[in-house]
């Protein structure tokens, strides 16, 4: 009888222990349990803050210095000239809407972001990263975890759409067509080429596989992308954490007006983030080697700028340091400065973000994560701000935004569906 006791007791353990065992592993990778426990643990969370059920990370309390009001303006005068578009999060319809904001914040043309309009499996809420205007008022869409490239009309009606890829984080139109990044099943996985494509058609007309044509190029092109000698590929993965080690999260071409200010480069080549290893590079586009290179001190970055001058501009998001701030490096000698430093701007979005360089000499930055949109000067008087007012406490996010130099649309977007 004692034997019998013991061995159900022991039995007991071992399957306590498999279970244990089995969650921590889950856990580790991410893994549905945990996916739905996670998702619904956050779920509530939102609910009890906001009275929504919310996607994790789309809502954040506003700051007490942070207005009220969606949009304020503090100097009229020194506002930018042109057309602000703001890409949010609605938490209200759980999906992500793009509008076109004059310069006294009035919406003139709004416009949904579904991707099922576009894709059989696509859905109304997927997350749309960047979505961009061209002049012509239709706006091109990635959607980072959907297979998905899509242009869409003033009334969000697809004009072309690609479903074959992944197409994520950035999208940057240059004069001989737009880049962004593709990836077979996932954003962060290593499966990773930088493409250029028609916006009128959707056509890709150029592709760099980073795995193939960079780091197989050279083994110092290996070394600088800080993979081991004996390191093998897999085009497979699909989980993140430490298996994310590249997580390209933007590529933008040196512009033919901008070239000169870099002797160093050739107009064309590209100027890519890997958020993961603090990475910030430039490539030869007809070689593909890497002509320049740093690793920080921006941490965990996002959008990297040529600027005219001859400078790089990265968005540092500073993860965990409760503060993100705007670096100014010269790529010739390394040495660069947090251009706000000092200056009382204060901004924190722990992932994505990002910033412009204004004709008027001011600065435009996104503070994803904290759903916040200013302008700036660049002694750091804030002239205006946009919130995306989501009750008295919170704001939800804003994905992207841009300001239109006056000139830039043919004609303001008008939907007449």
């Amino acid at each position: 009888m004692l034997s019998k006791v013991i061995s159900i007791i022991a039995g007991l353990f071992l399957l306590a222990m498999a279970s244990f065992l089995s969650g921590m592993w889950t856990t580790y990778k991410l893994w549905w349990p945990w996916q739905k426990v996670t998702e619904i643990q956050t779920a509530w969370r939102s609910y009890r803050a906001t009275g929504l059920f919310l996607p994790p990370d789309t809502f954040t309390r506003r700051k007490p210095d942070v207005p009220d009001e969606r949009y304020t303006v503090y100097d009229p005068a020194a506002v930018a000239p042109g057309y602000l578009v703001i890409n949010r999060y609605d938490p209200f319809t759980g999906t992500y809407v793009l509008e076109l904001l004059d310069e006294a914040g009035k919406v003139l043309n709004s416009r949904t972001l579904d991707l099922s309009r576009a894709s059989d499996t696509g859905e109304p809420g997927d997350f749309a990263h960047i979505a961009t205007m061209l002049p012509d008022g239709s706006v091109l869409t990635v959607y980072d975890d959907r297979k998905g490239l899509v242009r869409f009309d003033a009334c969000g009606k697809p004009i072309w759409a690609r479903t074959d890829q992944v197409y994520h984080h950035s999208i940057e139109v240059d004069t001989d067509g737009a880049w962004t990044w593709q990836s077979a099943i996932w954003d962060g996985g290593e499966d990773q080429r930088m493409v250029r494509f028609d916006p009128e058609t959707g056509d890709i007309l150029e592709s760099i596989d980073i795995i193939d044509d960079v780091i197989g190029k050279s083994q110092e092109n290996q070394v600088k992308m800080t993979y081991p000698e004996d390191y093998e590929f897999d085009r497979n993965i699909q989980v993140g954490g430490a298996d994310d080690l590249m997580h390209p999260n933007d590529v933008e071409p040196l512009r033919a007006s901008m070239a000169a200010a870099f002797p160093q480069f050739h107009a064309g080549d590209l100027l890519v983030s890997f958020r993961n290893t603090n990475m910030v590079a430039v490539i030869d586009r007809k070689t593909k080697e890497i002509l320049w290179a740093q690793y920080g001190p921006w941490i965990r970055q996002h959008d990297p700028d040529f600027q005219p001058d001859g400078t790089i501009t990265v968005f540092s998001n500073n993860t965990y340091r409760f503060r993100s701030n705007i670096y100014q490096v010269d790529p010739k000698t390394g040495l660069g400065h947090d251009i706000f430093r000092g200056k009382n701007v204060d901004f924190d979005s722990f992932i994505m973000g990002k910033h412009q360089h204004l004709a008027n000499g001011n600065w435009l930055i996104v503070s994803t994560i904290q759903g916040r949109v200013m302008e700036v000067t660049p002694d750091g008087k804030k002239v205006r701000e946009y919130n995306n007012i989501l009750d008295d406490n919170y704001n939800s996010l804003v994905l992207y935004a841009e300001q239109l130099p006056p000139g830039y649309l043919k004609t303001v977007p008008e939907c007449k569906n």
